[in-house]
């Protein structure tokens, strides 16, 4: 994504001038990326971790569009069936790591299986309990959109045990 430095719009890296205010975008390092998180964002993000900067205003906002973004087309990846983003997805696993049910040939269950990486990026991040609320939170906001009900504490429960014996 390219940013406006008049007024901190974003625009598609191709875009020559702001849709917001006009002005000619230039091509900076905040353009060059080797993710979703262009170089400047990981300076920023980098600073406010360290407790050196704070991020500059609007900064937020412009960071959730982008992770929406990058969100959105993980998905649209996920359901195409041509592209196999295992590899991507996966990330250090190899497929002796999966237990032997794990490495079927199930359709349904190898889209699950593609989602490993990012749904431990996600443990990763929040534990355990913080899995558990957003599963939650993920539910009822589902249960909202196709029932067009408001639920209740009681309509969604999310509950995940782990039971490993670990090694002395």
């Amino acid at each position: 994504m390219t940013v406006c430095d008049d007024c901190g719009n974003t625009e598609l890296p191709s875009a020559k001038y702001c849709s917001n205010c006009g002005t000619q975008l230039q091509r900076d390092m905040r353009d060059l990326s080797e993710g979703f998180l262009s170089i400047a964002d990981r300076g920023h993000i980098q600073e406010a971790i360290d407790g050196n900067r704070r991020p500059p205003d609007g900064y937020h906002d412009r960071l959730h569009e982008t992770v929406r973004h990058a969100f959105a087309d993980f998905c649209q990846l996920n359901r195409w069936d041509e592209f196999d983003n295992r590899t991507a997805l996966l990330g250090d696993l190899a497929d002796g790591d999966f237990p032997e049910d794990f490495t079927a040939e199930d359709e349904a269950l190898s889209h699950l299986y593609r989602l490993t990486c990012p749904f431990r990026f996600i443990h990763t991040a929040v534990g355990i309990d913080g899995l558990e609320t957003l599963l939650e939170i993920s539910l009822l906001v589902e249960y909202r959109t196709k029932t067009d009900q408001e639920p209740d504490a009681d309509t969604v429960s999310v509950s995940i045990d782990v039971d490993v014996d670990k090694p002395a």
